[in-house]
């Protein structure tokens, strides 16, 4: 059975991504990637940030961490 991950993380999953830029730009990241999923949605925002089951196990495993 596949996960449905809620909005929050993958807003952060997407911009933990750009985390190693400083924390002014991951802040400026989820802020434009919480706007563009309410815009688009769930299914169209992972495709356009590149959400794929790989990118969700890498960030995962940063939580583990």
């Amino acid at each position: 059975m596949a996960l449905a991950y809620q909005k929050d993380f993958l807003v952060e999953a997407y911009a933990y991504r750009f985390l190693t830029l400083g924390y002014e730009v991951y802040k400026e990241m989820y802020r434009l990637g919480e706007n563009y999923y309410d815009k688009v949605g769930k299914d169209k925002f992972r495709v356009a940030a590149s959400l794929d089951a790989e990118a969700i196990r890498e960030y995962k495993k940063y939580l583990e961490s």
